[in-house]
């Protein structure tokens, strides 16, 4: 009997951990970045990426721990173990599939310049192509290490870039007038046009897309060679988008939607 009762325990104790894929799984995110990555005044770390990931682990059976980190240090800590997904509001490049593999696209990605209101500076000519000359003399605030930190740094030679650990500090030289202007997501930047501080300034060309810069959308990053690992967080993602839940969550923030054309037809 004693052997019976052992063994259906083993049994289903294996059972529990086979069907959810139960493990501890760090998070890394910045933990600066509202409103996808923050602490409320309480402490509490909350915002759109960590809700997305709060979601991926209840589906995928994780434990979540999350561990804050500086945006450039991300894809070398996450090759260092530090954690084991990156969700960071981080694009899907070329350059960064070289060192880590990415989940399906979570969010769209694009880019725009932001200065003050009445702004005469056209960075982008009519047609849609860079236009550096219009930026002598001027200074352009972003996040180091950034998509938009490359972009810029290839397509505008020569125009002198002020890059910026967090949006906080890139936002306060924005309204201070350290830079002319800043370049950075628009969806960030919705936000921030609706605070008292931000109602002086608004989008200064048109939008920019671009896969070879920006990518096909935001993803979770994973280290290299995790298939299973992968193929979980994929899932949980999908099942996020057919059930609505996906779409609850987006609405918690802004009143458009945030989700990659892929899923979005």
């Amino acid at each position: 009997m004693k052997k019976t009762a052992l063994a259906l325990l083993a049994g289903a104790a294996l059972l529990f951990a086979g069907s959810a894929f139960a493990r501890q799984v760090k998070v890394g995110t910045e933990c600066t970045n509202p409103p996808f990555n923050f602490r409320t005044a309480g402490g509490e770390l909350t915002g759109f990426d960590v809700d997305i990931a709060r979601e991926i682990g209840k589906r995928a059976g994780f434990e979540l721990q999350f561990v804050c980190q500086a945006f450039e240090g991300l894809i070398p800590a996450l090759s260092a173990r530090k954690f084991d997904l990156i969700l960071a509001s981080l694009s899907i490049t070329e350059a960064r599939q070289k060192s880590i593999d990415f989940s399906i696209p979570y969010r769209a990605s694009t880019g725009r310049f932001v200065g003050p209101k009445g702004s005469r500076l056209e960075p982008v000519t009519a047609d849609g192509k860079p236009n550096p000359k219009a930026l002598d003399g001027k200074v352009v605030g972003m996040i180091r290490a950034s998509t938009y930190d490359r972009y810029f740094t290839e397509q505008f030679p020569g125009v002198q870039i002020s890059r910026y650990e967090n949006y906080e500090t890139l936002l306060l030289d924005l309204i201070s007038g350290r830079v002319d202007l800043i370049m950075a997501g628009p969806i960030k930047m919705e936000g921030f046009f609706e605070d008292k501080q931000g109602k002086d300034f608004a989008f200064v060309g048109p939008e920019l897309e671009s896969i070879k810069y920006f990518g096909p959308g935001v993803g979770v990053g994973l280290r290299k060679n995790e298939p299973e690992f992968l193929a979980k967080v994929d899932d949980a993602l999908k099942g996020m988008f057919a059930d609505g839940t996906f779409k609850a969550i987006n609405q918690k923030y802004w009143k458009f939607t945030v989700m990659p054309g892929v899923w979005n037809d």
